[in-house]
């Protein structure tokens, strides 16, 4: 049985869609799975993901064009074309999207092919920061129109999928966390070994895009207002903002940079900090109903986790006792929250955070989503 993915992306590093796949791989749902993304300079157009996994991508001819409206909709239409082509020369029996921007592609050739069609939605997309206006409310017309035919969605949080039941009022979808593979809990030393921070120092990490909208300069301010070095923060990642951490790194000695280090040792540098810090200001919706990646990899280090006042993020940590939420978005708010996590068992958190990083491993979320498709493919 045949399975396509289509991702609007260039497929850089699409963690969850090959967590996915290789999961639907492993426990016999599909035999082959191709994913289709979008052309990129530098990259290969066909890769031989493993045995049973391939991705093409989409070399578009109008790519160069320019980037108003009216040039986009022509790139749109290419892409739509070939990628109707090529499931129609596979003949998959199910078609995976992973946008809203891709549910007409996946309704039309649904309707042309006769596959099934799952809507896997990566975030609230009709509620972000992008989304204002006369966009949201075409963004939201679509999707209303267009997700009755879609045989099963996939959403990323408990709010989301509460969000879909009520807005569209649908059955409520099915929830699989964006969370990481479990793995033995270690401790490593690599900052203290290697930036020369003392025994007695709690590490506080940042972990992630080095960029704005992620709080980088409010966590800078806040360590610069900071009268004492019993704690100090690691940033670790790349990104525009890394001018500016590795110049406050050199006026201040309880900030530091740490490039970032390839992806399938990422946790082990993670387990080398003291506690981790996830911020997103609520913009939007779909802030409030986040449940990133980046809690759970903190967790899964055994790291406790200092996160802004989301619904979902701070539940989850609040209701677990695995960390400190920022009530107030501000050095002061940071400062405070730290003084906090200071004054608290980092012994005891941390097991705490382990246990839910576990308790909500990819490895629980991949039986929920199998069972999901064995249910959709018995129909």
């Amino acid at each position: 049985m045949k399975n396509i993915h289509i991702s609007l992306t260039e497929f850089r590093n699409e963690s969850r869609v090959l967590k996915q796949t290789k999961s639907l791989i492993d426990n016999d749902v599909f035999s082959q799975i191709q994913i289709l993304a979008l052309g990129a300079e530098g990259f290969a157009e066909n890769e031989t993901i493993d045995e049973a996994r391939s991705l093409n991508r989409i070399e578009l001819k109008t790519r160069s064009w320019p980037k108003s409206l009216p040039f986009q909709i022509l790139k749109y239409l290419e892409f739509l074309l070939k990628v109707i082509l090529i499931i129609r020369k596979e003949k998959p029996q199910v078609i995976n999207i992973h946008a809203l921007s891709l549910l007409p592609i996946g309704v039309l050739s649904k309707k042309i092919n006769n596959h099934l069609l799952v809507y896997d939605a990566h975030e609230l997309e009709t509620e972000t920061n992008g989304s204002r206006g006369f966009r949201q409310k075409l963004s939201k017309w679509l999707e209303r129109k267009l997700i009755k035919h879609a045989d099963m969605t996939l959403v990323v949080s408990e709010s989301i999928a509460d969000w879909y039941a009520n807005e569209y009022k649908m059955p409520r979808p099915p929830v699989v966390l964006n969370a990481p593979n479990k793995r033995e809990l270690e401790t490593n030393n690599h900052f203290r070994e290697q930036l020369g921070i003392r025994e007695d120092q709690v590490i506080l990490l940042y972990q992630g895009g080095l960029m704005a909208g992620r709080g980088v300069h409010l966590i800078l301010d806040a360590f610069k207002a900071r009268n004492d070095d019993k704690v100090v923060v690691v940033f670790m990642g790349y990104g525009e903002l890394e001018a500016d951490i590795k110049n406050a790194a050199n006026e201040y000695d309880n900030i530091y940079f740490f490039p970032a280090v390839p992806p399938n040792i990422v946790l082990e540098y993670t387990s080398s900090a003291d506690m981790g810090i996830h911020l997103i200001q609520n913009t939007c919706l779909n802030h409030d109903y986040c449940m990133p990646n980046k809690l759970f990899e903190y967790a899964m280090a055994g790291l406790p986790v200092l996160v802004s006042n989301m619904k979902d993020m701070s539940e989850l940590v609040l209701n677990n006792n695995m960390g400190t939420v920022i009530s107030d978005f501000s050095v002061n708010g940071i400062n405070k929250a730290l003084d906090d996590f200071l004054s608290q068992d980092l012994t005891f958190l941390k097991a705490n955070a382990y246990r839910v990083a576990c308790e909500n491993a990819w490895e629980i979320q991949e039986q929920k989503m199998i069972q999901t498709y064995k249910d959709l493919l018995r129909k």
